[in-house]
Formats: structure tokens, sequence, C-alpha cells
């Protein structure tokens, strides 16, 4: 089972360095950044095997197919990183996901 504090402070720090331009690679201090590459590179396989799982499983709404079960494995995969609740929302076209993960932070975000 992942940690779900590394999961996600591996996942922040993928998504704010991939966000960032390259630009800000040059100007930032390099002590700034090294924490954040350190820990995607230290990352890196467990995070392309997870992100390869997840692809793997065809879920295309336009076609009908594999939506459930790729519902199934998003759900399954949250609840590994910590999600504490973790629900299929049906709806009118394909099933939706509503997971709560409480990190103990004073503001919340939704995604």
């Amino acid at each position: 089972m992942t940690d779900r504090r590394k999961f996600l402070q591996t996942t922040a720090a993928t998504a704010a360095t991939l966000a960032l331009p390259r630009w800000t690679h040059a100007t930032a201090a390099p002590s700034d950044l090294d924490p954040i590459f350190a820990e995607i590179q230290k990352r890196h396989d467990e995070s392309l095997k997870r992100l390869q799982t997840w692809i793997h499983q065809p879920s295309i709404a336009a076609e009908n197919r594999g939506m459930n079960e790729g519902c199934e494995l998003t759900m399954q995969m949250l609840r590994e990183a910590g999600f504490a609740q973790v629900a299929k929302v049906p709806t009118d076209g394909q099933p939706g996901i509503f997971a709560t993960f409480d990190a103990g932070a004073p503001k919340t975000i939704g995604l």
C-alpha cells in the first residue's frame, strides 16, 4: 500500500514542476527546487507504474467502453492513496467519483 502522505507529496511536486514554465527552472535558486526534483526522481518508477496501470484500463465514454471498470480502478487507486471516503456517483450518463482526503490542512481543494 502506498503511504498517502508520500503519494500526495509526490503527486503535488510532480504537478507543480510540470506546471512551471521551463524558464523558471533556470531562474530559480538551485537549492529551492532540489528537494522537489529529488523527490520526483526518487518516486519516478512507482509513479510511472501507477500512471501506466491507470492508462492501461480503457474507458471511453463515447463508446460506453470500460467506464465502470475505469471508475472502479480509479476508486481503488484513491483508496490506496489514503482517501477515506470514496464513492461512485451515479448520473444520467457515466458514473462520477466523489472522494475526500483529510490531510489536516486549514483549507480544502476540490477537483
